[in-house]
């Protein structure tokens, strides 16, 4: 287990600055704090939406992707799925390209390939479901500070033993580390899996 790992937090203020004169990559974050309640946020799809589309709109994969996952799930929109998966499909040859120019900026990279986890976790667009393709994925993203891949990490991937066997002390690890970070649904997780993990870790 990595001691050296950093979580990626953000200031919503700066980031509106940046986004607003067409910085992607803030769009993309944006829509996400207000999609997943990081950086400080407080949900609110309509906000998220509005990012989202920004981006898109400025030809950012990301942001695509995550308009289309919040057709998929119905996270402030009607839920539809074959609207999101025409999105997906659209969105996901430039993911991949952004993926291969970001490649000697590992840490700017991790957002761009936590969205092509997703889609291997979920099967978006025209993808196969590949579970132990997100993780290695997410896995990778998490290592570079992705603060959503490290609570993955924790809350579900090694706690639920997809993709990758089931630990326990690298479900806490990483889901204390989200925690730690501030995000809070790491806190709502961690207090669920509490006396598992006092139950079954040998400490």
């Amino acid at each position: 287990m990595s001691n050296i790992i950093k979580p990626m937090i953000f200031d919503l203020s700066e980031l509106e600055v940046n986004a607003r004169e067409g910085d992607k990559l803030a769009c993309y974050i944006l829509g996400r704090s207000y999609d997943s309640e990081e950086n400080g946020a407080e949900q609110n799809f309509k906000k998220a939406m509005y990012w989202y589309e920004r981006g898109k709109e400025l030809g950012d994969p990301r942001s695509t992707y995550g308009v289309g996952a919040c057709y998929y799930f119905g996270d402030g929109v009607e839920q539809d799925k074959e609207k999101a998966k025409h999105i997906h499909i659209q969105a996901y040859k430039p993911l991949l390209e952004l993926i291969e120019e970001e490649k000697q900026n590992l840490r700017k990279q991790a957002f761009s390939k936590f969205c092509l986890g997703a889609y291997y976790y979920f099967g978006f667009g025209e993808v196969e479901i590949d579970r132990n393709k997100a993780f290695e994925l997410i896995h990778d993203c998490a290592m570079q500070g992705h603060l959503p891949a490290i609570y993955d990490l924790g809350a579900n991937f090694y706690y639920n033993g997809v993709g990758t066997e089931k630990n326990l002390k690298l479900s806490e690890y990483y889901l204390k580390m989200a925690v730690d970070a501030g995000l809070p649904r790491a806190k709502v997780k961690y207090e669920q899996y509490r006396s598992e993990y006092e139950n079954e870790i040998e400490k």
